[in-house]
């Protein structure tokens, strides 16, 4: 069998974990993060020694909504970064902590987690959603890119992803995320028997290993509210000290992430690409005259930046 069920006496396991002296001195207290309670955090020992194992390169999280994926995922890269070059792929694209709403990136921690704002954004993906339901060949199209980018400079991956796990759109996305990326280690987090329906699938399959957790009772619950707001904020921060310029079509690739839309633009995400594809800076349309072939828009895009196509998405600024 390749799906490890984690102990009952998840208590007693953890504090043997934090004694040994294997975990120590890579091992972080994940209670006191920017100075606040962040609950506690479950590494059982299947998962420590899993991870430290060097075949293991890329180790990804799965979990529903408000299970403490993300904060195992720190726990993870903070365990991880100090001994190896480690990256953190954040695929979470409706609550991003490394690039902006709407994208995917990846960065690399060192010495330890110290919070997602020490991580910085090696690379982005826009995939013009902040869901993946409708949007599923983006949001994969670019985890498998940015993964590939990541593992050329990083020793180990540690991967978080978003918390849609419902039939049939969950089970499907995450199957084909797991098939297409093809990580090392699968880290199940759920409440009962939640991720069966995704996870039994690769019981008699040497790759990935499946390891089963139960998810912590400590787990922060976010409301709808909470959620949108942290988006809004995020996006303030990131288009704050932005210009407004006039982008001409004619000078310009132009591609869409859904349906080809000529009206009802104002407020649209989109992204500037380089010459290879590379997404470089998001923007927003403020006004737009197809007529003409131009939009007036809003972005950090730095002057004389290179570039050779604008991708258009489905979401719009929350600001």
């Amino acid at each position: 069998m390749n799906i490890t069920k984690r102990s009952k006496n998840v208590k007693e396991k953890i504090e043997k974990i934090f004694r040994s002296s294997r975990a120590s001195g890579y091992m972080l207290s994940f209670n006191q993060f920017h100075g606040r309670e962040r609950g506690s955090v479950d590494l059982s020992g299947d998962i420590v020694s899993a991870i430290l194992s060097a075949r293991a390169r890329s180790i990804m999280f799965i979990g529903g909504a408000d299970t403490g994926k993300t904060t195992m995922a720190e726990a993870a890269v903070g365990l991880l970064s100090r001994k190896w070059r480690t990256g953190a792929l954040d695929l979470d694209m409706g609550q991003s902590h490394i690039g902006p709403p709407t994208t995917l990136a990846w960065g690399v921690a060192k010495g330890g987690f110290n919070g997602w704002e020490g991580i910085k954004a090696e690379e982005l993906y826009f995939t013009g959603s902040l869901s993946p339901p409708g949007n599923l060949l983006p949001s994969i199209a670019g985890a498998r890119l940015l993964m590939d980018s990541a593992l050329k400079r990083c020793e180990k991956l540690v991967i978080d992803t978003t918390g849609l796990i419902t039939e049939p759109v969950g089970r499907i996305y995450k199957q084909y995320k797991i098939d297409i990326l093809s990580p090392d280690i699968v880290i199940g987090i759920e409440k009962g028997d939640e991720l069966g329906h995704i996870l039994d699938a690769y019981r008699k399959q040497r790759r990935p290993r499946v390891i089963m957790v139960e998810a912590s009772e400590h787990a922060v619950l976010k409301t709808v509210a909470s959620r949108t707001e942290w988006r809004a904020s995020k996006f303030r921060e990131y288009f704050r000290g932005g210009r407004t310029f006039t982008v001409r079509l004619a000078s310009v690739g132009l591609r869409y992430t859904g349906e080809v839309e000529l009206e009802g633009l104002s407020g649209r995400l989109f992204s500037f690409r380089d010459a290879l594809g590379r997404d470089m800076a998001l923007g927003y349309i403020v006004g737009a005259d197809l007529k003409k072939k131009k939009l007036i828009v809003r972005s950090p895009l730095k002057k004389g930046a290179p570039v050779a196509s604008i991708m258009i998405g489905r979401a719009s600024v929350q600001l």
